[in-house]
């Protein structure tokens, strides 16, 4: 499954990359002065958004956002290593000037960063063995759930009943995987795409309940408002000329839906 993705993905690039050339060429970039290239911080330790392709090369659509944006002003794109623990306390102490995949949009992320708008959509879901019953999120209580560390568990507190579970944040989906079907954990909630992949390796397991919608964004520092307004404006074009929906539907094999405001 993740290497039919792949292919598509990169099928949907090749058209992509013509498409821009010929955009590039028809528009003058959307010039920000105080940039000189465009550091964009990004986590690329197979997350819902990065991974390191074959070539040990970032690919995902976070990074295909950040070339999308940078040529767009006009500068090249230096990404910049980072993790999920440590992004946003990376962005505000400027180690880079835009957080390519920010931890997705929640009220208590929001206090800390500038998000700009959402370029993906996923599912936050339950994956359980399919031998164990789960009909609601009552059925959690008292149960131990992993999570991948980090990302979806910034987005636990308003989804989920925390405080009435065992949490057991684990770094990435073979630690997720290997919990449920050694019995160290009885559920897991992960992003749509790692179930996805979870459920195609261990045919055991199952995606039991969605919990919502995350939506995953790009995120500047607070100040850096005429960068914000750039890359949304950057963003906006993509979607009206069919971009970003290409680049979504290649990577996660869905619709990119609506974004919300923010």
């Amino acid at each position: 499954m993740a290497d039919r993705r792949r292919l598509l993905a990169a099928l949907a690039l090749a058209a992509l990359g013509a498409g821009r050339a010929r955009a590039q060429g028809a528009l003058p970039p959307i010039r920000v002065p105080s940039l000189r290239s465009l550091r964009a911080g990004i986590d690329i330790e197979d997350t819902a958004t990065a991974y390191r392709d074959v070539t040990d090369a970032p690919g995902g659509m976070a990074p295909q956002v950040g070339e999308l944006i940078a040529e767009g002003l006009g500068v090249t794109l230096d990404l910049v290593p980072t993790t999920a623990a440590s992004g946003v306390d990376d962005l505000r102490a400027g180690r880079f000037d835009l957080l390519l995949n920010a931890p997705p949009l929640s009220i208590e992320v929001a206090r800390q960063i500038l998000y700009a708008d959402p370029y993906a959509a996923l599912d936050l879901v339950l994956v359980a063995p399919r031998l164990l019953p789960l009909a609601s999120l009552a059925a959690l209580r008292g149960r131990r759930v992993a999570v991948q560390a980090g990302r979806a568990q910034y987005l636990l507190p308003s989804r989920v009943p925390v405080d009435q579970m065992d949490v057991l944040p684990l770094p990435d989906l073979r630690a997720l995987a290997g919990a449920l079907l050694d019995r160290g954990a009885q559920a897991a909630i992960v992003t749509s795409p790692i179930a996805t992949r979870i459920v195609a390796l261990h045919p055991a397991l199952e995606v039991k309940l969605s919990l919502g919608t995350v939506w995953l964004a790009p995120a500047c520092r607070f100040g850096d408002h005429d960068l914000l307004r750039t890359v949304n404006t950057l963003l906006y074009i993509a979607r009206q000329d069919g971009t970003l929906q290409q680049l979504h539907q290649a990577f996660y094999e869905r619709p990119l839906p609506r974004p919300p405001y923010f």
